[in-house]
């Protein structure tokens, strides 16, 4: 997007303030500047604010907002033109293609993994009527959620593919302004999946944002755009998969939602299908505080924890749809309740 076109549409802003109270940060901590609102007038003028690094690029802004502007999209065109970090080329192979295990591994996290360890899950890499995305929380947190929904897959004669060689989102080296990086794990993906066939179902919100928001804007005014627009709209979630090609699977979703012990969590990055979950389940929409790193130092987990702990009371199970999600709950949770993935319930 070229310079006086994000300047445009930043000016049509009008400070209705309809982006205000939807917005994680600004629930927290009620400040205008921590607002998407808040945020725009800062950019507008040339600012530079703490703010901007508590953007979690959800995207809710732009949902509501009568012009559909996005401070995301208008603050990820300004991270693009940042200068290259040098240290980003030097990330080694291995924690470029599953960032999630060593981080568990610096922090000293692995415990978080080794309970589910006898629940591991044999991925069969191949080719299949729709297509897996491997991704990191699919392979450490919630292995049970890929074996339930390939159970009922099955039942319909519906066979599952992984391809090999995919890579993780990038989501982690865009919440560290390393969008070369970011960059190059997009394109192993898409050079894998173009080569597939079927839909292409995510097991977590931020991945499915990744695929189908961040992807083509990173890309976007570049000889790779078309092929990123085309591979975004082969993506889709495994609720949602489910919603459109088993309706009566979900069922027992929809029961286990009405069980006063079970509470089904709403992720910021599931934006693409906030409309077909609202009207399916009966979900809790809080923030779970962003797995993103430099928030973590400043203990904005924590601050979030005060608002959605009150949430949690009498629940035995809390079920969400994203790795990051997953992650924080787990840290910051004593159980009950028990953390999981929504398609660990089927």
């Amino acid at each position: 997007m070229k310079i006086q076109n994000i300047k445009k549409k930043i000016s049509l802003c009008n400070r209705c303030g309809k982006c205000v109270p939807v917005c994680p940060s600004f629930r927290i901590y009620k400040t205008e500047a921590f607002s998407p609102r808040g945020r725009l007038f800062l950019i507008s003028h040339e600012k530079e604010h703490q703010s901007f690094d508590f953007c979690l690029f959800c995207e809710r802004c732009e949902r509501v907002c009568p012009h559909n502007i996005s401070f995301p999209e208008v603050y990820l065109e300004k991270l693009k033109r940042k200068k290259k970090i040098v240290f980003s080329e030097n990330i080694p192979h291995f924690i470029s293609k599953d960032p999630l295990l060593f981080f568990l591994r610096i922090n000293n996290w692995l415990h978080l993994i080794d309970f589910k360890k006898e629940q591991q899950v044999e991925f069969r890499y191949g080719e299949g009527d729709i297509v897996i995305y491997e991704s990191c929380g699919l392979k450490h947190f919630y292995p049970q959620a890929f074996k339930k929904f390939e159970e009922h897959l099955k039942k319909r004669g519906i066979n599952v593919g992984i391809p090999r060689g995919l890579v993780c989102c990038g989501a982690i080296f865009l919440n560290l302004g390393l969008i070369s990086q970011l960059k190059e794990n997009a394109l192993k993906n898409l050079e894998i999946l173009e080569k597939t066939k079927g839909p292409i179902v995510v097991f977590c919100a931020t991945c499915l944002w990744m695929f189908k928001k961040i992807y083509p804007q990173i890309f976007k005014d570049t000889a790779y755009e078309e092929r990123f627009s085309e591979l975004s709209q082969r993506v889709i979630s495994a609720y949602g998969y489910l919603s459109l090609e088993m309706e009566s699977e979900l069922r027992v979703l929809e029961e286990r939602a009405l069980d006063e012990n079970v509470l089904f969590h709403l992720p910021c990055h599931l934006t693409e299908e906030f409309n077909l979950v609202k009207k399916k389940l009966e979900i809790k929409d809080f923030c779970c505080g962003s797995a993103k790193f430099s928030l973590w130092l400043k203990g904005f987990q924590k601050e979030n924890k005060r608002e959605w702990i009150k949430n949690l009371e009498t629940k035995s199970i809390l079920a969400t749809h994203c790795t990051g999600c997953y992650l924080n709950f787990n840290l910051l949770l004593k159980r009950p309740p028990l953390v999981c993935h929504w398609l660990e319930l089927l």
